[in-house]
């Protein structure tokens, strides 16, 4: 069985994304994922999993625990600020995130001079420490990360299967404006993904058709981890009004449910009986549409973990330790209430 894993961006909310990588992991030893494709915080999150200096699940922890928290802590010390307001709490990663970013300090004097607040060299320094791109560009996970093309509006997915990816393709990912300044790769600059597609389904299940070769004997799971469901409440105040507005911007747009895949493989099941009743010399075997059509298969296996926690924990500016604790815990929970154990 070959799997893809799709990790949505949504800031502190990742953390989220590694509690269900942790039950995953947890619920099926010896697992390991054909791909990984993600956005944002879920493009770190990825290449922190595909590329970790040694095992991928500690490497993601310290991540999240260490790295990310605002304030940091050592394994296992306190929050200092457990007691504190949720909007003291984002106030004080306002200010910067030393394991992600730090405020400009031009931005004190010449705001409107800026690009952006923030600076996202923190983030450099903590992938360089934890994920080495030897293993990340090894091949054994294929690591998809999209951006945007700031010049042309035009998504854009760095792939390993194309290059070996750098640094610089996982910031660049990350790069939501205003907070963050593009990423310039080559002669273009780059935003964050978000911006043009929070959940990158499409090339995940293009890869996953192309392991193995498309060998159609091949069973192909698909694992999409949602941090911002299109279901929701509707707002009461201005502050959830705000809230359910982020969620508008970045969640799926695709209703990602069974009925839809098994519409999808029941289509790709009859072109499969049509490909086999079709005699071998037909010229119709040439046709460059037909062809694609004949390579697409089957998604025997398909899980969407939504992210259901607290609305108190649903503000991803909230990097504080208790908050990422509780939305890993979260995380963990929903996976295995998703049945995310050893497939049958």
């Amino acid at each position: 069985m070959r799997t893809a894993i799709v990790l949505q961006g949504g800031g502190a909310l990742g953390a989220y994304e590694y509690g269900v990588l942790q039950a995953l992991y947890d619920q099926r030893p010896g697992f390991a994922p054909a791909v990984v494709s993600g956005t944002s915080i879920g493009a770190i999150s990825a290449a922190v999993l595909s590329g970790a200096r040694g095992d991928p699940l500690a490497a993601l922890d310290r991540l999240w625990r260490e790295k990310l928290a605002v304030p940091r802590r050592s394994a296992g010390s306190l929050d200092p600020t457990a007691w504190w307001t949720p909007g003291a709490r984002r106030a004080l990663a306002a200010l910067g995130n030393p394991g992600m970013y730090r405020l400009r300090p031009e931005w004190l004097w010449a705001p409107w001079a800026c690009t952006s607040v923030y600076d996202t060299a923190p983030l450099r320094a903590t992938l360089a420490e934890l994920v080495d791109l030897g293993t990340l560009n090894s091949g054994a996970v294929r690591v998809i990360l999209g951006a945007v093309d700031v010049a042309t509006a035009e998504a854009v997915f760095f792939d390993t299967a194309e290059r070996p990816l750098t640094f610089e393709d996982v910031a660049a990912s990350a790069s939501l404006p205003p907070g963050f300044a593009s990423t310039s790769i080559g002669e273009r600059p780059y935003w964050d993904g978000g911006l043009f597609t929070n959940t990158p389904l499409g090339p995940a299940i293009n890869a996953l058709e192309e392991c193995d070769g498309g060998d159609p004997s091949v069973v192909r799971e698909l694992i999409v981890v949602e941090l911002f469901p299109m279901a929701g409440e509707v707002p009461a105040n201005m502050a959830e009004v705000l809230e359910r507005m982020v969620q508008l911007q970045y969640t799926s747009r695709l209703k990602l449910d069974r009925k839809f895949f098994r519409r999808i493989d029941a289509e790709v099941g009859l072109f499969e009986r049509i490909d086999a009743a079709l005699p071998p010399g037909s010229p119709i075997r040439d046709d460059e549409a037909y062809r694609r059509l004949r390579a697409h298969r089957r998604i025997n296996r398909f899980t969407v973990v939504s992210a259901r926690f607290p609305g108190e924990l649903a503000d991803a500016s909230d990097f504080s330790p208790t908050s990422i604790d509780e939305r890993i815990r979260f995380g963990y929970k929903n996976a295995v209430d998703a049945g995310l154990g050893a497939p049958s």
